[in-house]
């Protein structure tokens, strides 16, 4: 399943082999041949032959500091934007793919701060053997020299995927249930920083969306819902302490927001409920190239929620919607060691715990996941890594393709 980190979810075998062992071949030569053909594209015009198409392309990528790969100048210019592959292998949806571009806007009137934080865009489409398929796209824009924030987003599709935690009986938690959720979304948030140069911002936002989840096999419990549409509109607030010294990959600096989304029938929803959530991330630079990261977050739903919107448990090596509840608290740690030049070296662990509440098998159920990964500084005025990590979790061995960091928040 893929999230807002570029993660490639669990792998199942297939043929006798897992296709975990493909999964880093198959990300790190796709990134590298659509960088290079958007590249050249890009160039095209303005050179007559190949000798000067290459020499620009060159001038263009690679940095004449150290030599290395260096896609930050191609990222500034007006139409320039980075192809990112998503390989996925998630077993609820199968086998699959897609590809994302994300147009990467300095803010240079704002100096080194508008390259830390720069205006993002992004547009993309995933399709998985099984039949899931989405498409979205997302805008992040700073106006007013930085202190106003505008983020919106939307899309739709299906998404095929197991269930867990629906039944009353005791060992019904482990049982997945299979399902299609028809999906069309649409959100959008406004941030005011509190004072110029403050980390404090406060938010409104709001959320709609329309979700129809089909059984896709007979129902193992009674009581399950099967072709229900459900209106899930609202509006939330969120407020916000930030003082990474990057958005992409920091190396010092913290980010943390605690929100609260209302569903409601005011707003045109059929489920009134609402949602809560508390996050912090920080970053701390143990020595010159090592820095050491945490994360911790809660969140919880009230009575009327759908299941579908239930948190679970997100971490690395660990499936989505695996292990949900009303009620989840997860922690994750990450070092981070640049060994050579714009090369990393990545180590993390984290658990969490999911509580099931209202009856339906109520308990707590604890998972934990690690793994290591592999960095390589791909835009350095932007602070941006990007690489591959190996995690293994409780039951499977999972492969994530990153840009910039596993806790990206924008």
């Amino acid at each position: 399943m893929v999230g807002g980190r570029g993660q490639v979810s669990q792998v199942p075998p297939r043929h006798g082999r897992k296709a975990a062992d493909d999964a880093p071949v198959v990300a790190a030569l796709g990134f590298a041949a659509t960088l290079l053909a958007c590249a050249t594209a890009a160039h095209a015009q303005d050179a007559a032959t190949l000798g000067e198409r290459w020499r620009a392309l060159c001038a263009e990528v690679v940095d004449p500091d150290d030599g290395m790969l260096d896609v930050g100048p191609f990222l500034e210019r007006a139409a320039g934007f980075l192809p990112i592959p998503v390989v996925i292998t998630e077993p609820a949806v199968g086998y699959g793919g897609g590809i994302v571009a994300m147009f990467v806007r300095p803010r240079r009137a704002a100096g080194r701060e508008g390259y830390a934080r720069p205006d993002i865009s992004a547009i993309g489409v995933v399709r998985t053997r099984n039949g899931t398929h989405m498409t979205f796209a997302a805008d992040m824009t700073r106006w007013l020299d930085g202190r106003l924030r505008t983020l919106a987003g939307g899309g739709g599709g299906a998404i095929n995927l197991d269930v867990y935690g629906l039944g009353d009986a005791p060992g019904d938690a482990d049982r997945g249930v299979r399902h299609t959720f028809d999906i069309k979304a649409a959100g959008c948030q406004v941030d005011w920083q509190l004072a110029p140069g403050s980390p404090w911002s406060v938010g409104g936002r709001l959320v709609y969306a329309e979700v129809v989840p089909r059984l896709r096999d007979a129902p193992p419990f009674p009581g399950l819902e099967d072709r229900t549409r459900v209106r899930i509109a609202g509006p939330g607030i969120v407020l916000m302490h930030d003082t990474r010294d990057n958005l992409f990959t920091p190396t010092r600096g913290g980010y943390a927001e605690a929100g609260l989304i209302a569903s409601d029938a005011a707003f045109g929803a059929d489920a009134d409920f609402r949602r809560v959530n508390a996050l912090g991330i920080a970053y701390w630079p143990l020595a010159a190239r090592i820095t050491l990261g945490m994360r911790g977050d809660y969140l919880q739903v009230s009575d009327g929620a759908p299941f579908f919107v239930r948190p679970f448990i997100l971490m690395r090596g660990i499936p989505v919607m695996r292990y949900p509840g009303e009620k989840v608290a997860q922690a994750e740690v990450e070092a981070r060691w640049q060994f050579h030049g714009r090369w990393s070296a990545v180590a993390f662990a984290g658990a969490g715990v999911a509580r099931l509440d209202e009856g339906r098998a109520a308990r707590d159920k604890a998972a934990g996941a690690a793994g290591v990964g592999l960095r390589y500084e791909i835009a350095r005025r932007f602070g941006m890594h990007v690489g591959l990590d190996v995690a293994r979790g409780p039951e499977e061995t999972a492969v994530y393709l990153q840009v910039g960091n596993a806790w990206f928040r924008p």
